[in-house]
């Protein structure tokens, strides 16, 4: 699976803490298992993405530290050098940069814990995404374990509300799963750390539906 134009990824959200940068690397992890060249740019200051990159062990994703400022330029040297996906961890926030991010991506990812404080700071982030006239996901992160019948409630409710904010919601939900901790102690995504067991598989049922729904074309 190779696509033929530079396809670019962005995390964003208004709130700190919702796992944007888990987010952000594992699924740069798992577009690399899938056989593309791929840029992990870390605009956030805290460079939480590059503290992961470098203890990691393996040297793909590629880590770009560079302002959403200079996105741009940085999206125009990757595809010279034949990148096939760029995935850009933000900065939380809905200001200019955060803007410039979603206009310099393919799609825009909003990850969004299930609190009410979480989900009203998504409305926001969502507008911004619109106003931007870029394709959007909202992905239900941190989550508690589902139940017999489904989703946990508190997941589905979340779900209902953000639902109403304009954009579409992912359908897998993420569990907050000890793995996640761990792999990113040890410079690893989850599927790297518990290959096939509940993390990965969540995750990979949302880089697919990402995939599918966002990056295919072209």
């Amino acid at each position: 699976m190779l696509w033929k134009n530079l396809k670019s990824l962005s995390v964003v959200a208004q709130k700190g803490g919702t796992g944007k940068t888990t987010l952000a690397v594992n699924l740069a992890v798992l577009a690399a298992l899938d056989g593309l060249r791929v840029a992990l740019i870390d605009c956030d200051p805290q460079r939480s993405a590059a503290g992961w990159w470098q203890i990691r062990k393996e040297e793909w994703p590629a880590l770009i530290e560079q302002p959403a400022g200079q996105l741009p330029s940085v999206m125009e040297t990757l595809r010279a050098e034949g990148f096939n996906l760029a995935i850009v961890d933000t900065r939380p926030s809905v200001e200019a940069e955060t803007l410039e991010a979603v206009q310099n991506s393919t799609v825009a990812i909003i990850p969004t814990r299930p609190t009410s404080m979480d989900i009203s700071a998504v409305a926001l982030t969502a507008q911004l995404v619109r106003s931007a006239q870029k394709p959007g996901c909202i992905v239900l992160n941190q989550c508690p374990p589902s139940i017999k019948q489904g989703e946990a409630p508190l997941t589905a409710e979340t779900r209902t509300i953000a639902n109403t904010l304009g954009l579409p919601v992912a359908p897998p939900a993420l569990v907050n799963r000890i793995a996640y901790p761990y792999a990113s102690n040890g410079g690893m995504a989850v599927r790297e750390y518990e290959p096939g067991k509940a993390a990965d598989q969540e995750m990979t049922a949302l880089w697919s539906h990402i995939k599918k729904g966002y990056l295919s074309n072209g």
